[in-house]
């Protein structure tokens, strides 16, 4: 990421650089005018007028672009702390899970056995609260599921 912003640094520099010169070929008369011996003051004036326009220009070319690429690569560092946080704070079931078809305890990476409920907790952020299904209610008390249909 960072070599990424290093690289549009220099992009920036180089056509930076390349806008200069371009400037500098395209004035070319005024500047290489502070070379000639016979200086009137009205060409100082003209010269110095050239400096500061292209100076400006050239800071302005400068600044404004490494400041957005400056301040977007921050906003980026902190989306991305702020994903990275949210991803470690997930925590997900994924594949097969070997489980006993009796007693439905499943098996971990250790080969442990454990109870259906513990190994979801421990790999996710469910949380289990028991009850009975009238099924297993009818099976496990018979005597209470037959008293209240007669």
């Amino acid at each position: 990421m960072r070599k990424r912003v290093y690289y549009l640094i220099l992009l920036e520099l180089l056509i930076v650089l390349i806008l200069t010169f371009a400037w500098e070929f395209w004035f070319e008369d005024r500047t290489f005018a502070h070379l000639a011996i016979d200086h009137d003051p009205e060409d100082i004036t003209e010269q110095l007028e050239y400096m500061i326009t292209s100076s400006v220009f050239v800071c302005i070319a400068l600044v404004i672009p490494l400041w957005i690429i400056v301040r977007d690569f921050s906003r980026l560092e902190k989306t991305t702390e702020r994903l990275q946080g949210a991803i470690d704070n997930i925590k997900t079931l994924e594949g097969l899970l070997p489980m006993c078809a009796s007693c439905k305890n499943i098996r971990d990476d250790d080969g442990y056995w454990q109870q259906v409920e513990v190994y979801i907790r421990q790999h996710s952020n469910a949380k289990f609260s028991h009850s009975i299904c009238p099924q297993c209610a009818r099976q496990l008390y018979p005597d209470l599921f037959h008293e209240a249909n007669t």
